[in-house]
């Protein structure tokens, strides 16, 4: 069964996002040698429960001559007001001479119909193979507000996979790094939507209607066409920013990876969507 942790709800002056693990690091522990191999984090909070977070983590394994079916994924929909969630999933995937691995990890954040609500998710996915499998790897992220006043969505996937005939699985110290390295991107990612301080955006109030109408006025004579408004700088630069921050975090993940494993790693993706 994955460990999972499901954060309460929060009330404080400022609705704040934050995600914590009660007890300890649940221990490395292989599953899934029967079937596809699955992983999702899911955050729904709703009117009742306005924060909340959940992570999960897992190590499974497929062994000799089986093909692999790797699902990973983190899910995190926000539709009420002063809402937030979060998902994180780190799925860890080792399978031994398989004939083919099909592997596919997504992100998915989206806020709807809501006022100053916030979802993000991030994905992480790491499949380490021995032998030389048909390899179908498959990585997005995804993020959609629809109908909504002072929201955010964001998501972020990484998705590596290794081959070493040789690989044996990361020690405890090497998945306790790794896993730091997961709350770093989870933190960033937060931080990017919610701010350095973690406090929602303002919402943008509805116009005060009045009871006179507004005198027509009509527009001057003009020559020149009116030029259409760039979209805001700071925008472009913030989403410049977030694709080469996680290209350089990939690169990190990259390196964390074949040092603990001794690996070549074969196909490395990182997607964000803001």
């Amino acid at each position: 069964m994955t460990p999972r942790t499901l954060v309460a709800p929060v009330v404080a002056a400022a609705v704040v996002l934050v995600a914590t693990v009660a007890g300890s690091s649940p221990a490395a522990r292989f599953h899934g040698r029967g079937g596809d191999l699955d992983l999702l984090a899911s955050a729904h909070p709703t009117g009742a429960q306005q924060l909340v977070a959940d992570q999960a983590y897992d190590v499974q394994a497929r062994w000799r001559g089986t093909d692999v079916a790797a699902d990973t994924g983190a899910l995190t929909s926000s539709t009420c007001d002063s809402c937030s969630g979060e998902s994180v999933s780190l799925h860890v995937v080792y399978a031994d001479r398989a004939g083919r691995a099909r592997l596919d990890n997504v992100a998915d954040a989206w806020v709807q119909e809501c006022r100053s609500c916030v979802a993000t998710a991030l994905s992480v996915q790491i499949v380490v193979l021995r032998g030389r499998p048909t390899t179908v790897p498959n990585n997005r992220a995804v993020s959609t507000t629809a109908a909504c006043n002072g929201c955010s969505a964001a998501a972020l996937a990484f998705q590596v996979v290794l081959v070493d005939d040789d690989a044996v699985p990361m020690s405890d110290a090497d998945l306790d790094e790794l896993r730091a390295w997961v709350e770093v991107q989870a933190t960033d990612l937060r931080t990017s939507v919610l701010g350095p301080f973690g406090t929602l955006p303002v919402p943008v109030p509805d116009p005060t209607p009045t009871l006179e109408p507004t005198p027509t006025t009509e527009p001057t004579p003009t020559t020149e066409p009116t030029p259409t408004p760039a979209p805001p700088l700071g925008t472009r630069t913030s989403d410049r920013r977030a694709r080469r921050d996680a290209a350089s975090a990939l690169a990190g993940l990259q390196m964390l990876l074949t040092n603990a494993l001794d690996a070549r790693a074969v196909a490395t993706d990182v997607e964000v969507s803001r």
